[in-house]
């Protein structure tokens, strides 16, 4: 994968920022300049501070004649450093954490996928299906790369409408269990035809690949846009997008399907505001269901965000219902109000049920303009036996709050 800079201290601790290569961008600026492409809110930083290139595989950083300097490791630095896994960069009040498997010298283009053979060889295949035919779709280019998938900007054979297509990377992590799930949250995400959520035209196998071919979405993700402000939007943005979230995944449980998705980079916001989720890896249909128990023995290994994710859904995906979704979405209001996820990435592997023994700080104590109503309706939503049942249930103590609040 791309190397990325995790912020482990500051006001935008737990965030994420990829760097990709350097034929895909310019160098890429941290400052708390709104035009750098790593902006933090932080008075300590010079608007921009200093600059990032990824480039054959290494990665440097270089200092731009900052006002308070930029340290590697806790040492100044005065010329262009490389970076390796596990470095430390500070500048004003934050810590920032490499975070990068070893890489290859050799390779660039979509990024190291760790530096075992195969998973490179994978990555060749991949990229070589660019301008190839698929399952009825000529794929064009690739949009998105992550570590298991891509996901190419594609055109129906056909029509010409354009599409997006999802296509499984033939990794030996990949297990048979991914693979069915992978084909079964398309079968079942295929039903979910309403406006909040990017539609599915079809998934399957096609030329030994396993792919998803969907509706093509102009627009940006919540965290781009969070991170883009660096830090909380304005209240009424807030509410104008978990309003539409929580519509859309009350349509998914009217029916009897769950998202188990829900976090900050799968909602998408397009022209006028208007949302749409995406990801559908991780649907299922509710339990009691004829096909719940097909899905049951294939959820022993998935893997959710810990930030984002109920409890239950870390610990046991299996009985994850539609109160998941409900957890998910107080947590992603939560995010546009803080600035922040209320929970940290990282959970002790041997230790999943340590899930349950979370605690977030209060959202007003992170942002004191959010008025107590709504925080009460944030923390309910993220309890484990005082939750609202049903994302409509929600929605309603939701408007209620803000009648309150308006007093």
């Amino acid at each position: 994968m791309d190397p990325r800079l995790r912020v482990k201290v500051g006001r935008q601790a737990n965030f994420e920022y990829e760097i990709p290569p350097s034929e895909e961008k310019e160098v890429v600026w941290v400052g708390r300049g709104a035009f750098c492409q790593v902006h933090l809110a932080d008075s300590q930083l010079s608007r921009r501070h200093c600059e990032i290139t990824y480039e054959d595989g290494r990665l440097f950083i270089k200092d731009l004649d900052s006002r308070n300097g930029t340290r590697v490791n806790d040492v100044l630095i005065q010329e262009p450093v490389e970076l390796k896994g596990g470095d430390e960069i500070t500048v004003g009040s934050h810590v920032i954490e490499v975070v990068w498997p070893s890489p290859s010298p050799k390779t660039s283009g979509l990024g190291v996928l760790g530096t075992n053979a195969a998973q490179e060889e994978a990555d060749k295949k991949v990229r070589a299906l660019s301008g190839q035919r698929l399952a009825g779709f000529v794929l064009e280019k690739i949009i998105f790369n992550g570590e298991t998938s891509v996901v190419f900007q594609a055109r129906a054979q056909e029509t010409g409408k354009p599409a997006a297509v999802k296509v499984l990377k033939p990794l030996e992590s990949i297990s048979i269990e991914d693979q069915n799930r992978f084909i079964r949250g398309a079968k079942h995400s295929a039903r979910l035809k309403h406006p909040g959520f990017v539609q599915v035209y079809k998934g399957g196998r096609a030329d030994g690949w396993f792919f998803v071919a969907m509706e093509y979405v102009h627009g940006k993700s919540l965290q781009e846009v969070v991170e883009a402000k660096g830090g909380a939007l304005a209240l009424d943005t807030a509410l104008r997008i978990i309003r539409q979230v929580l519509a859309a995944l009350q349509y998914a449980y009217e029916n009897d399907i769950v998202f188990r998705a829900l976090r900050a980079d799968n909602i998408l916001l397009c022209e006028g505001m208007k949302v749409k989720l995406t990801d559908f890896d991780l649907v299922k249909p509710l339990t009691g269901r004829r096909d719940a128990q097909v899905t049951r023995v294939m959820d022993g290994s998935i893997q959710v965000a810990p930030e984002f994710a109920a409890p239950e859904l870390i610990a046991y995906p299996v009985v994850a219902d539609q109160k998941s979704d409900v957890f998910g979405a107080g947590a992603v209001l939560y995010y546009m109000l803080c600035g922040r996820a209320p929970f940290s990435k990282k959970l002790p592997a041997d230790k999943v049920s340590s899930a349950f023994d979370r605690k977030s700080p209060k959202p007003e104590a992170i942002n004191p303009d959010i008025p107590k109503a709504i925080c009460e309706v944030i923390m309910r939503s993220m309890t484990d036996y005082e939750r609202y049942n049903t994302p409509k249930e929600m929605l309603e103590a939701l408007d209620a709050a803000v009648q309150e609040a308006a007093g």
